[in-house]
């Protein structure tokens, strides 16, 4: 893990000086592919587009595919290419994987009276949808094999991989939750199993609202597990070393 613990590095020095900091894809190749239209919150239609991230060098076959889904609460000023993500594409790529990071439907900000989380996830869970059909439809041009996908999240982006993972039973090999537990849960008896991270000192998105998940798997007989980071916040970048290795020890595994 040497460069993603560069990377990472970097990003919480910059982040301690109240500094910029533009992600770092060197190493990896990086495409970016417009998936199709999608109707957003307020009946507009607009393209969409999303980030093909790859090793550098061609690898033998097709790569199995990880979707990571953004944070950022649907609101302005967050898209496919948040700062962080490039340290899991880094680990994941290495690793032998491509990963997909799609832009979808996001609100205005200054609409308080329209703004509400679920329906956000909802929106991005369609098109995240969209941006699946996309990769099957061209997953011998793109290199990619389409029969190995997980969902994975950060945040809102897990809020919204709940929704998009129940309403597509059988597409998802594997789900990482990551600190991202949904206010109201979708049905979760189909769900493949299920890799939980969460801090126990998050505010933004409690760790208690990971407790009735973890039940519900268990009622279900759902394969489930909880990495639970003692005194981490939310989007725990500090303790990126501890959780990302088993993150790719969990997929690989399904």
């Amino acid at each position: 893990m040497r460069k993603a613990a560069i990377c990472l590095t970097v990003l919480l020095a910059m982040s301690t000086l109240g500094a910029a900091w533009e992600p770092d894809y060197s190493g990896m190749r990086l495409e970016e592919y417009v998936y199709g239209e999608v109707e957003g919150h307020y009946g507009e239609t607009l393209p969409y587009a999303l980030d093909l991230i790859t090793p550098e060098e061609d690898g033998e076959g097709a790569y199995p595919v990880a979707f990571f889904v953004h944070g950022g609460g649907y609101t302005p000023g967050n898209d496919k290419r948040q700062a962080y993500i490039c340290l899991f594409a880094r680990e994941l790529t290495d690793a032998g994987w491509a990963v997909v990071s799609p832009d979808y439907p996001i609100f205005n900000s200054a609409d308080e009276e329209g703004y509400d989380k679920t329906r956000g996830a909802k929106k991005a869970a369609e098109a995240i949808q969209k941006a699946y059909e996309f990769l099957l439809e061209n997953e011998a041009r793109l290199g990619l094999d389409m029969s190995r996908v997980v969902m994975m999240g950060g945040s809102a982006g897990a809020r919204a991989g709940f929704y998009a993972v129940a309403g597509h039973p059988g597409q998802y090999k594997a789900f990482i939750n990551l600190w991202g537990p949904a206010e109201e849960l979708p049905d979760l008896s189909l769900f493949p199993p299920t890799l939980s991270v969460h801090g126990t000192a998050d505010t933004t998105s409690p760790y208690e609202r990971e407790l009735p998940i973890q039940a519900e798997f268990e009622r279900l007989g759902i394969k489930h597990d909880l990495i639970t980071l003692e005194g981490a916040e939310h989007t725990p970048l500090p303790q990126f070393g501890i959780y990302m290795p088993a993150i790719l020890d969990y997929i690989s595994e399904t």
